[in-house]
Order: C-alpha cells, then structure tokens, then sequence
C-alpha cells in the first residue's frame, strides 16, 4: 500500500479550490491502483486543507500523475493554493475491536 499526503494553504476562492480538487480527485479515481481518498479542511484555520491518499503501490501513483487529467487540474488549483506533498509509510495502525 501506497500513502500520499498532501498539505494545502488556500490563497484563493476555498469553494473553487474545493472544486478543481474534485475534479482532479475524480480522474484519479478512476485510474487503476486507486483505492482512497480523503480531504479534510482545518477546524484551527479554514485556509488549510490535507488530503490523503491510498495506491496499490507507488508505480500505480506515479502513472496516474503523469495523466493530463491530473497534470490540468494541477495546474488550476495551484492557482488558489500552495501544497506540500509528500509520500509516508506507515508506522503503526490501530482500529477499534470488531473492525
């Protein structure tokens, strides 16, 4: 399993940042490998936003980045944000019992 996080500061429009991220997060749900995706939007400062992401594997990320699909709606939201992304690995994962 592969992990992507990825910290945004908006600069610009949130609802449109919001958007463009949709879209974005819609081609590359469809690209094969994908498995998850969450956004969270800070409760502290609404202008900070972390999305993360799970792949099968980061061969499949890395295809799937080199898409036009992602490559144009890069370009649009980062007219509304600065990111840093970053890959992790996981260290320790807990669930509650029964899950």
């Amino acid at each position: 399993m592969f992990h992507f996080i990825n910290r945004f500061t908006v600069t610009g429009d949130p609802a449109e940042f919001e958007r463009i991220l949709g879209e974005i997060n819609a081609y590359m749900s469809a690209q094969p490998g994908f498995r998850r995706h969450r956004l969270y939007r800070s409760a502290k400062d609404p202008n900070v936003y972390v999305e993360t992401a799970e792949w099968e594997s980061a061969e499949l990320h890395q295809r799937a980045l080199r898409g036009e699909g992602f490559r144009n709606g890069v370009q649009k939201v980062m007219t509304h944000a600065t990111a840093e992304p970053a890959p992790f690995t996981v260290v320790r994962e807990n669930s509650a019992a029964g899950l």
